[in-house]
């Protein structure tokens, strides 16, 4: 039986990001993780991304996601773990992206990073740091395996230098590249059922897989508000945050929490 739900907020609040374990069961990673390499293959390209994948990584963009793996976001588990991490009032705020990484196929190996944050608007809106974002792992990640890859701290590093005329030119631009103040970024090696929450201006990447173990996991993005007027009104948009075939799949408790019927 899993234990509670536990987070570290005060880490999240000073590093910009947790690890959160034993989110998934053991079942339900057997259950779950296969849909990745059936809706991922390593030999076919997904649908609606032109071009070749590069350096093994393929996603699902929001209208090809999977239903299955996308709605896992309102797993009670995982909704725990966001209450103590951004309060109670909250909603799911668009389609989660399955991703896998494959191992770099010939040619394409030792690749440069390309750090960066996944902020909701550029530039950053009020409120955009109220987001939280996550990445749910269905496979064990070990070093070398394509590992999420984060800046500890960055997310406050990059809120200062958005008031920098210079250094803001920078930020926009996605340009962290010898940022100064940047700490050394680590590697995100964690068991499945494991999710890593980040903050909206955290800088990461993820390293090169040269493992032969795929890595799986579920790109999830939530939103915070400061009480239930404030998330009714973040509710206004919902029918345009989601893959209508996702919406179609959607329970009365999953279609709450991505702010439909509010």
């Amino acid at each position: 039986m899993l234990s509670p739900v536990r987070t570290d907020r005060r880490q999240f609040e000073r590093d910009g990001y947790t690890v959160v374990p034993d989110v998934l069961s053991a079942d339900e990673i057997a259950r779950y993780a296969p849909i990745f390499a059936k809706r991922l293959p390593a030999d076919t390209q997904p649908p609606g991304v032109p071009g070749n994948s590069r350096n093994g990584r393929k996603t699902l963009i929001s209208d090809h996601t999977d239903p299955v793996l996308s709605n896992l976001a309102g797993h009670p588990r995982l909704v725990a773990a966001v209450e103590q991490l951004i309060g109670p009032f909250f909603l799911i705020h668009s389609t989660s992206a399955p991703v896998i990484t494959y191992k770099s196929p010939p040619g394409a190996e030792h690749f440069e990073l390309g750090y960066h944050v996944d902020w909701p608007n550029n530039p950053p809106q009020p409120h955009d740091d109220r987001h939280l974002n996550g990445v749910l792992h269905f496979s064990d990640v070990e070093p070398g395996g394509g590992a999420f890859m984060l800046c500890p701290g960055s997310h406050r590093r990059v809120e200062e230098q958005l008031g920098d005329p210079t250094l803001r030119r920078r930020v926009l631009a996605q340009d962290f590249n010898d940022f100064p103040g940047l700490a050394a970024p680590l590697e995100m090696c964690v068991p499945a059922g494991s999710v890593v929450f980040f903050h909206p201006f955290l800088v990461h990447d993820r390293s090169e897989n040269v493992l032969e173990l795929p890595r799986k996991v579920l790109f999830i993005h939530y939103k915070g508000f400061d009480g239930e007027p404030e998330r009714r009104a973040g509710a206004a948009d919902a029918a345009a945050r989601f893959a209508p075939h996702q919406v179609k799949t959607m329970n009365a408790r999953l279609r709450d929490l991505c702010g439909f019927g509010l």
